[in-house]
């Protein structure tokens, strides 16, 4: 099997990676699980202990391989040795799993619901992971199990004409649960824009966006021809748009959403899709954006 169809799964020695091996494991649909830790030596060893003693690296390598044996004995039991391998990689988490994410189809990372210092010295592994890297990336909150299909996926909808893809990926994630996608599109204007421009106007312009979502979702099944039954339903709300797909996906298998094709590279993923990686209560799936044509 090409090492492209293999899923990166990102161990960190805690629930979230458990999470994530579960997953993978559940939708990997043949492909092998690829257990990826990154061991950041520079922040061991230099930054916060600059007076570490000479083995304090060999011994952060050594405490790698060990989460790595742990997670590869539970992906084991789950898929079976012979479609599980490891790496342990050196150096800055992000910039490791990004890279490494070339080689691989899908990554697969456990949520961050960390709060404080913590996350202040930090920052979000996984929020920076979806932001870059050139597959889809699955976020899995820890409390995740299998055997909770919902058959039910929800795609947060940002650009009502420019989503054709993103929409064709997340009717084949329905086709391929047997279930069904919702497409949610949500808008919020500041409270001083109502009384000028939609008190008037607000169901025309609901009907509107409804009428050019329809069309997105027709051009998309054209692109799915496997997803022909697979029922869709359209959802239009006022409303903060992070809390109105989170509330919209609850109990639903999966989220799908995607990164924005035109903005500054660190900020890709955008604030509503940061929050949602934050306070999703399913999976994630932040699709890279479509590569421009010529």
């Amino acid at each position: 099997m090409s090492e492209h169809h293999r899923i990166l799964v990102a161990i960190d020695g805690g629930e979230g990676g458990r999470a994530a091996i579960r997953y993978a494991a559940a939708r990997r649909d043949g492909s092998d699980l690829w257990l990826v830790h990154v061991v950041d030596l520079a922040v061991a060893t230099g930054v916060f202990y600059p007076y570490g003693y000479a083995g304090l690296a060999d011994e952060v390598r050594e405490a790698g391989e060990t989460v790595l044996d742990r997670s590869e004995k539970l992906a084991a039991e789950l898929v079976g040795a012979d479609h599980v391998t490891t790496t342990l990689r050196d150096g800055g988490v992000v910039a490791e799993l990004v890279h490494a994410a070339a080689d691989a189809r899908m990554v697969v990372l456990g949520d961050e619901r960390r709060h404080g210092l913590s996350r202040l010295v930090t920052g979000s592994v996984t929020g920076r992971v979806a932001s870059r890297a050139p597959v889809p990336v699955v976020v899995v909150p820890t409390v995740w199990s299998p055997g909770q299909d919902a058959h039910r996926v929800v795609v947060g909808i940002a650009d009502l004409d420019a989503s054709v893809e993103l929409v064709a990926h997340a009717l084949g994630e329905a086709a391929d649960r047997g279930g069904e996608l919702v497409l949610v599109h949500a808008w919020e204007l500041p409270a001083v824009f109502y009384d000028t421009t939609l008190e008037h106007d607000q169901a025309a312009w609901e009907a509107d966006a409804r009428h050019r979502l329809m069309q997105t979702l027709d051009r998309a099944r054209h692109l799915a021809p496997h997803a022909v039954g697979t029922e869709a339903w359209i959802q239009i709300r006022q409303g903060q748009p992070a809390q109105v797909v989170a509330d919209e996906s609850k109990g639903a298998d999966l989220l799908v959403i995607g990164r924005r094709g035109h903005a500054f590279p660190l900020r890709r993923l955008g604030g509503t899709g940061h929050a949602l990686l934050r306070e999703s209560s399913c999976p994630v799936e932040v699709v890279p954006p479509a590569p421009e044509a010529p």
